[in-house]
């Protein structure tokens, strides 16, 4: 070093100054800071600088003498460049920090060019005099504060070894004292800590960290908690509880607490309260395995074989499992499951694990394809809670070896499934999922095969990819359905994602895997292949989400919106849109381009939900986006034609899959109709403020034909383009027209309640008041509205359940029923069947209600067991003040 040669031959007592004319002796002195010194002795750091060689003679030995003659004449020398090379190479303006600004908001990897290095040299001017000549001191950051932290020996040694890394000090004269560059690395050191965290931000003109605001995001709209029992009972609810989404309507909340039970509504909420009991003590009921198999002292295998149905509808159940569920979730290799299906039913399968699996096959298919749906005895399906029971207690028996074979784990996750079509609680299926997860990581799931040198073989190590992959996104499904946290988050596993490749690519004895095909190519794996790619972004979403109260800025949440954005576009490519398909293609083209899209669109309307509905002023491509997904959500079936034969079996799945979704995105397209509404007049002044309010109960009490009393502000501000369908709202915000989305509500409502069961009721109530509240903006009117649209919930959803009109009923004098000739708050007689659905084409009147589910069997004059009376008044959910 040229420090070390310069003290060797001058001799310059220890704590005196030099002199040096090309030098600023102008250095800030800085107060003495306390801790380790570098070399593990106990010295203070106050007394780096009297041990110091003065800054003259820390200058590199490049620099010619003073006292030689070619001092004084300009030499051309390099200088350092202390920019980092990200800002070098953009040409940007740099703040010279670890990371800098820059890099910061384009996330970038911010990297300086060590002194040695030649790039960090630039040549200077013969007309322009170096930086010691000029006698300008070295550029460095500005000193923060050290918040009364010490940092031992251990953590400054790693800074001092790097003493002139990263463009601290300058090659030439001027450099800093040992102890001035210290401090700036730990100032360096503090500053980089501090841009880590979720809650600073850097100012370029300071270069201060400081503490930025959060976004102001209520809490109430976030989450809830139920407390009950003297506070022992507590229930969590996230951003997507139906319950927590009332909170953005506060007439709504203030009507379902307050005022529900008036005289005017006392009638109609009792006769709602005991409608909502009679369904969901039945559906109670069907939820209840059957005894016979249950506690039978026969083997398990052959209780397994008794509730089996015949073959025929075990391999129409087997089908709709395989093109419904083994398509994101690649659970099983279907020839080889196939083979083992000939031979069980040629009693040639001797393994005893292979009937659990297909129980729980079998259960899931039934949900889909049998008339029961899974809940009824008939010989058409499956009874699934009896046959999860089953598998429950054959996977209780397993002991030893057995608990770790790749098909034990492929039951776990196939019941699992089957359970959450039919809980009705999907905070016991995350508890589960904890243990199945964990159950993949000690078998080694989460590392990829290749890193056992070859201990596993091709074929089951592409299964195992394949599986670990499904139970991702069954983590990630189950912990976004209960607004918690995920199991698995980005780095806890290193397992590859599976290949794009059909299963008939895949044998046992095979020694590599064939080369994976382009993500556009049609393979049995392919959604699960594009599922795979996106889901990282998934899952950093999700982690944002949970943290939601932290985050300062929209520009993370924009950034990961943007990426799914652009993949739920991608959708479209590799399933397009085509006419000349036949109508089963076209079903299954819509089925897989539905699945991919929901699983999509599921994280980035969580990301998006607590800023588009709960911040003033959000961006306005946030806003957008989330209007659109939402309406995505709503019109998946509007794809199909109505008149297909099994346009119906499609819309029972649609409901099965998307209900909580179609909750939200009603309740969020409510949002919409009020900002819209208030908008439109707020622009048309108080006059057409009460059009508008006039319209609009017209548009609702009409069906579908309101559009004609909307206001000419509204249609001004809101009219739908030509093509897609969205209008341009001031500020930016691209809006459907309110009465677009009055009748997109009021189709997914009929869809709801044709298909209402277990504590459905109480989401359709709240989803029902919420809609009559954001339609008009005079009190007489909305409480007329409130109480057309209960009416509606209810003589709609007991047509749908088949329940007698006695079992629900007030008794004469208990309020207003709901009876012939009760009429609707203004005289008017019963609503009409299809109140909501105006329209003669609306789809879902043009195929009918259907059948009544099977868990709601009451002939006329039928009685449950154990329905209580009803207090006087309806209170939906206690704790909500």
């Amino acid at each position: 070093m040229s420090t070390h040669m310069a003290t060797s031959s001058i001799s310059v007592p220890v704590g005196t100054p030099v002199s040096n004319p090309n030098t600023n002796t102008n250095v800030p002195t800085l107060a003495p800071m306390t801790g380790g010194s570098p070399n593990g002795s106990h010295e203070t750091l106050s007394l780096l600088p009297q041990q110091s060689m003065p800054p003259s003679f820390n200058a590199t030995s490049v620099a010619p003498s003073a006292s030689t003659p070619s001092a004084a004449r300009s030499v051309k020398r390099p200088r350092p460049v202390k920019s980092c090379t990200e800002c070098r190479k953009r040409k940007l303006k740099c703040d010279r920090n670890l990371p800098c600004s820059q890099c910061q908001k384009s996330q970038r990897t911010c990297r300086y060019a060590a002194d040695q290095d030649s790039s960090a040299l630039s040549d200077a001017s013969d007309a322009e005099p170096s930086d010691v000549q000029s006698g300008r001191p070295a550029k460095r950051n500005c000193l923060t504060a050290v918040h009364g932290s010490s940092f031992s020996a251990s953590h400054l040694d790693p800074l001092l070894s790097a003493s002139s890394r990263n463009g601290d000090l300058a090659a030439g004269g001027g450099a800093l004292s040992p102890f001035e560059e210290l401090a700036s690395r730990v100032d360096r050191l503090e500053q980089l800590v501090l841009a880590k965290s979720p809650g600073t931000t850097d100012h370029v003109s300071t270069g201060v960290s400081v503490p930025r605001p959060p976004l102001p995001l209520s809490s109430e709209t976030i989450r809830g908690l139920t407390v009950k029992g003297e506070d022992l009972r507590t229930r969590f609810f996230g951003q997507s509880s139906v319950r927590v989404l009332v909170n953005l309507f506060h007439d709504a909340k203030h009507f379902l607490a307050h005022e529900s039970g008036h005289d005017e509504f006392r009638g109609l909420m009792h006769n709602l309260l005991r409608l909502h009991r009679v369904i969901l003590e039945d559906y109670k009921k069907s939820l209840k395995p059957n005894p016979v198999y249950v506690d039978s002292v026969t083997p398990i295998r052959n209780r397994m074989k008794h509730i089996l149905p015949p073959r025929p509808v075990c391999d129409r159940l087997l089908g709709s499992y395989i093109h419904t569920t083994e398509t994101i979730y690649r659970i099983i290799h279907i020839p080889t499951f196939m083979a083992d299906y000939e031979r069980f039913w040629d009693n040639k399968l001797e393994a005893d694990n292979f009937l659990p699996l297909l129980l729980a096959i079998l259960s899931t298919g039934s949900r889909f394809e049998s008339k029961s749906k899974g809940l009824g005895l008939g010989a058409d399906g499956l009874h699934i809670p009896t046959a999860c029971e089953l598998v429950r207690s054959w996977l209780s028996s397993l002991k030893g070896k057995h608990l770790i074979e790749f098909t034990t784990l492929q039951t776990e996750v196939l019941l699992l499934h089957a359970q959450r079509m039919t809980t009705p609680r999907p905070h016991v299926l995350w508890t589960q999922l904890g243990s199945v997860v964990r159950m993949a990581m000690t078998m080694g799931l989460h590392r990829d095969p290749s890193e056992f040198d070859g201990q596993i073989r091709v074929f089951w190590g592409e299964l195992r990819r394949r599986l670990w992959y499904s139970i991702l996104e069954l983590d990630l499904h189950i912990s976004l359905m209960c607004n918690l946290p995920c199991l698995i988050r980005e780095g806890d596993h290193t397992c590859q994602a599976p290949r794009n490749i059909d299963d008939g690519d895949l044998y046992v004895d095979m020694t590599e895997l064939p080369p994976g095909r382009p993500m556009d190519h049609s393979t049995d794996n392919q959604i699960q292949s594009y599922a795979a790619m996106t889901l990282p972004t998934r899952m950093k979403i999700i982690h944002v989400v949970n943290r939601i109260d932290s985050v300062r800025d929209c520009n993370e949440v924009l950034e990961l919106g943007a990426k799914m954005e652009r993949f739920a576009e991608d959708i479209g490519y590799l399933f397009p849109r085509t006419s000349s398909l036949s109508d089963s293609d076209k079903s299954k083209q819509w089925r897989c381009r539905v699945i991919l899209d929901m699983h999509v669109r599921r994280p980035l309307l969580a990301l998006y939900r607590p800023f588009a509905l709960g911040v003033p002023d959000a961006p306005p491509q946030l806003t957008r986006s989330y209007l659109a997904s939402s309406m995505v959500i709503l019109q998946y079936l509007d794809e199909l034609d109505p008149r297909l034969a099994h346009y119906e079996n499609v819309s029972d799945m649609y409901h099965q899959v998307l209900k909580k979704d179609m909750l939200q995105a009603s309740l969020s397209l409510c949002w919409y109709i009020r900002v819209g509404l208030e908008a439109g007049a707020n622009g048309a002044g108080a006059g057409a403020g009460a059009g508008a309010g006039g319209g609009v109960k017209g548009e609702g009490g009409g069906g579908g034909g309101g559009g004609g009393n909307t206001t000419a502000s509204e249609t001004r501000l809101f009219s739908p383009d030509s093509t897609e369908g969205a209008g341009t709202f001031p500020g930016s915000l691209a809006l459907w027209s309110p009465s677009r989305l009055i009748r997109t509500v009021e189709k997914s409502m009929e869809l709801l309640m044709h298909n209402v069961g277990g504590s459905d009721v109480k989401d359709l109530v709240a989803l029902a008041v919420v809609f009559a509240t954001v339609k008009t903006s005079m009190p007489e009117q909305r409480r007329r509205e409130i109480r057309r649209m209960l009416t509606v919930v209810l003589e709609t959803c007991m047509r749908a359940t088949n329940t007698n009109p006695q079992l629900v009923m007030a008794a004469p004098g208990a309020g207003v029923g709901v009876g012939p000739g009760s009429g609707s708050g203004s005289g008017s007689g019963p609503v009409p069947a299809s109140a909501l659905a105006g329209d003669p084409m609306h789809p879902y009147a043009a195929a009918g209600p259907g059948p009544p589910p099977s868990h709601f069997p009451y002939p006329p004059g039928a009685v449950p067991a154990d329905v209580r009376e009803a207090d006087d008044t309806w209170r939906l959910w206690e704790g909500w003040d």
